[in-house]
């Protein structure tokens, strides 16, 4: 601190120095006692000589009526004093710049498909150069961009209807169980509207002798033409495009659809309801829960009633919906297997069907009102961990009871129920995760 404040003091000391110094310098003083030097003041374009230091400078008018200029000379700041204006203009205001609106080119509205313009040199040459130009750059732009048009449209249209077809046909194995919204079945058409190619014309009647023939012609044209370049290259793509899209859209849909068939049900030969089933749990093994969720609905819409691997695809669906989290429709697909087949795959059903009633909420608007289920999972909980003593499940169940704890705000009942994890279960990672709750538990900062 005393560093700092020896610091500051030097600072000052030294500011206070400079200041002195500068007052001891002799310094002019303003007066308009003494008259400022005039240069040749009998014409416009004349300058004054400063009273103090003699530096030439312009004081207003001196370069013609109303121009600027200043009394106080820019070298040494010496404030001169106003001399009699021998010439005068003693009927305008002293000194002050007439105002004068910016120019303002004329304007063209458009004709015979030129768009509007604004002509920047009032001539109407430049109106004959800019619809020649516009017209000549739009016809040639339009020509080549037509055809690169055709073939945009054949790939646009192509590669659009490849993927939306192969999209409608997956679509209906996806809106099977796990949703009520329907996709759209009618493909979204795409319009287009314009105008063609623009032929020259004679838009201003007959010539006159500066129409084409006028100084400002070549500036005129050279506008248009870009201009008209533009509008030709993008209307020649949006028509190009527009006569082959439909017929390539097609094309691709047709080839979307088939292959996707193909990749469903196989090429040569039909795939079996078995091997669907296995796609679909070798997909599941290595967390492609697209293809695995693709293949068990495939299952549920195509298999008949009776058939042995719909109980089974039905079920895998939940599990898959429950790895990636979609925890309502997970939960609804576990009871209703419940239900109808209690005493199959019961062990592994009733735990999933506790661990999800910790994630979901019923009712309620913006989380008022909203139904929790946290007493039913740990009753769930309790009875599968009596059932159930030698599952190797068993170490997710206890760890799922710690949370369920925690939701019912008993950290007590928690930190012991984590405990027990990290106990019975050590050189694990289901214990290190049991561990971390712990510290977060006890800890004065919840997020730690």
């Amino acid at each position: 601190m005393k560093k700092v404040l020896a610091i500051g003091l030097a600072l000052f000391a030294a500011a206070g120095f400079s200041m002195t110094s500068a007052s001891a310098l002799e310094m002019p003083a303003n007066s308009t006692e003494t008259a400022s030097k005039h240069y040749d003041p009998s014409h416009n374009g004349h300058s004054h000589q400063c009273a103090k230091c003699g530096a030439n400078y312009n004081q207003p008018g001196d370069m013609g009526q109303y121009s600027s200029g200043t009394y106080t000379c820019p070298r040494c700041g010496f404030t001169n004093p106003q001399p009699n204006n021998p010439g005068g203009y003693p009927n305008n205001p002293p000194y002050q710049p007439p105002y004068q609106p910016p120019y303002q080119p004329p304007y063209q509205p458009g004709t015979n498909g030129v768009p509007a313009y604004t002509n920047p040199y009032n001539d109407p040459s430049y109106d004959y150069g800019y619809r020649d130009g516009y017209n000549q750059g739009y016809r040639n732009s339009y020509a080549e961009s037509y055809q690169e048009g055709l073939r945009q449209g054949e790939r646009d249209g192509y590669n659009n209807g490849l993927k939306e077809g192969e999209d409608k046909f997956n679509a209906k194995y996806f809106n099977y169980v796990y949703t009520q919204e329907k996709l759209a079945d009618l493909i979204k058409k795409i319009k287009f509207s314009g105008r063609g190619i623009t032929e020259n014309a004679n838009l201003a009647g007959v010539e006159t002798k500066n129409g084409r023939n006028g100084a400002y012609y070549p500036n005129g044209y050279n506008d248009g033409i870009f201009r008209g370049r533009t509008d030709g290259r993008n209307d020649g793509l949006r028509d190009g495009s527009k006569k082959t899209y439909p017929e390539a859209y097609s094309r691709g849909y047709a080839e979307g659809f088939r292959i996707a068939d193909v990749k469903a049900h196989g090429d040569v030969r039909k795939y079996t309801f078995e091997e669907q089933f296995g796609f679909g749990c070798a997909a599941l093994n290595t967390g492609d829960y697209w293809t695995a969720l693709f293949r068990f609905n495939l299952i549920l819409v195509e298999e008949p009633a009776n058939g042995p691997f719909r109980n089974k695809a039905f079920w895998y669906a939940g599990y898959t919906k429950m790895k990636q989290k979609e925890h309502d429709a997970a939960l609804a697909i576990f009871i209703i297997f419940n239900l109808n087949f209690p005493e199959t795959l019961k062990e592994e059903t009733t735990l999933n069907i506790a661990s999800l009633l910790l994630e979901v909420k019923t009712g309620g608007f913006i989380g008022i009102g909203t139904t929790k289920y946290y007493d039913k999972a740990k009753n769930m909980l309790d009875w599968w961990i009596a059932s159930f003593p030698n599952s190797q499940r068993l170490p997710e169940a206890y760890f799922t009871l710690g949370s369920c704890y925690e939701k019912l705000k008993d950290t007590n009942s928690a930190v012991l129920t984590y405990k027990k994890v990290a106990d019975l279960y050590p050189n694990t990672s289901i214990a290190e995760d049991a561990k971390k709750r712990i510290k977060a538990i006890s800890s004065w900062w919840p997020w730690d």
